[in-house]
């Protein structure tokens, strides 16, 4: 079955210490498995980059992926914050790119949880 567009978004403290799997990763966006990787170092500059800052950065293209293109979304890590965080960013982008108000770009994301094109393995 022929699969669309792959982004991946990997966030972790330090790069030297938290990439787990850097090569392979890596190796999958030259090998074009990944289309592209996208990654963020919270901790590797004074200023802290996360996941929810690239995908607003990448915004015109989540949207294009998620609305236009019927991508599915996967989401992993921490419960407690990034989840939230990253969940917030979706909104925002489909608030923004969407034209929705708050609750209808909040109720677009939990369709597409109910879709299965939302999915979450999430801990705390």
């Amino acid at each position: 079955k022929e699969v669309g567009e792959t982004l991946m978004f990997f966030g972790c403290r330090h790069k030297e210490e938290d990439f787990i799997y850097q090569e392979e990763l890596e190796e999958a966006e030259k090998g074009e498995v990944l289309s592209k990787l996208h990654v963020a170092f919270s901790r590797d500059q004074e200023q802290k980059v996360y996941v929810q800052h690239l995908l607003r950065k990448n915004k015109e293209d989540i949207w294009r992926l998620v609305h236009t293109n019927n991508a599915h979304i996967y989401i992993c890590g921490d419960a407690k914050n990034m989840a939230k965080d990253v969940q917030a960013a979706f909104c925002e982008i489909a608030e923004e790119l969407g034209g929705l108000p708050r609750t209808q770009a909040t109720d677009y994301i939990k369709k597409l949880m109910t879709k299965g094109r939302y999915s979450q393995d999430v801990w705390s």
